[in-house]
């Protein structure tokens, strides 16, 4: 838990992500289990459609590029909002209809345990959880020093060095915090004039309005170096989730204003 926990009625998450980089799986560039894992998981998510083709990756100048065949396969519910993409170094959950915390995590639990029982046990090197959030609030946000009745001064503080007659078309940051033993926390934000900072190829989001909005990007993650083997156990991984789900939360709600929460429980502010 962390302070100020609230499940919204209406929060502005617009993906919420899950992964687990693992050692190579050579069982998972055989068909037979992705389809173990397929039918193991068609309660949930009963569209299923393989990924074929090749990753290219450009090492450095006069070096020839290394290019390496991708296979493996993309799991969809019946609406779309919902995915497991698999391949033999990685399992991914991601959602556009994200409501609380347990439920997420329960549906990865689930895809990492069918792993287990089709005998996939490669050793984990990065079990992450990201949050990207867009904030659209109901009067459009022209001046970027207009976010401060929705996001805390703590992020917004740079746009005080210019007068206030200059306008602020948008601002944006990272930063990078150790939560120790391998964890850490990426967060980076931004204020945008339009579109969305969430692409999606096979997942559908509810519709938005267009315009200005405001962009939270929580990265939650563990590593594991090469003298720490920890094998794929969804007891594991979901703990770690846990683990940093709580720093995400926290900085969060220190990022929002009353105001902000306001809207997302669904009032008019």
């Amino acid at each position: 838990m962390y302070p100020n926990r609230e499940v919204f009625p209406k929060p502005p998450v617009a993906l919420v992500t899950a992964e687990a980089r693992f050692t190579d799986a050579p069982r998972l560039r055989q068909q037979a289990t992705l389809d173990a894992v397929a039918i193991a998981l068609e309660g949930r998510f009963p569209f299923s459609e393989p990924i074929t083709g090749t990753n290219g990756e450009n090492i450095g100048p006069g070096v020839a590029p290394r290019v390496e065949q991708r296979q493996g396969v993309v799991l969809r519910n019946a609406d779309s909002t919902e995915s497991i993409t698999l391949t033999a170094s990685s399992l991914t959950y991601e959602t556009t209809a994200y409501s609380e915390f347990e439920s997420f995590r329960t549906g990865m639990s689930a895809a990492c345990q069918c792993l287990v029982d089709a005998k996939v046990r490669p050793a984990l090197k990065r079990v992450g959880l990201r949050y990207i959030d867009e904030i659209r609030v109901p009067e459009p946000v022209r001046d970027a020093r207009g976010w401060r009745k929705w996001i805390d001064n703590s992020l917004l503080g740079a746009l005080s060095i210019t007068p206030d007659q200059v306008p602020v078309r948008g601002a944006q940051g990272a930063v990078a915090f150790d939560l120790g033993d391998g964890a850490g926390l990426n967060v980076g934000y931004a204020a945008l004039q339009q579109g969305s900072v969430v692409n999606l190829r096979l997942l559908r989001r509810p519709p938005f309005a267009p315009g200005p909005f405001f962009a939270l990007d929580f990265d939650g993650f563990c590593e594991f170096g090469d003298d720490r083997i920890v094998q794929l156990d969804a007891g594991v991984v979901t703990h770690i989730l846990s683990t940093v789900h709580a720093p995400i939360g926290a900085a969060f709600q220190r990022a929002i204003t009353d105001e902000a929460r306001a809207l997302f429980r669904g009032g008019v502010v």
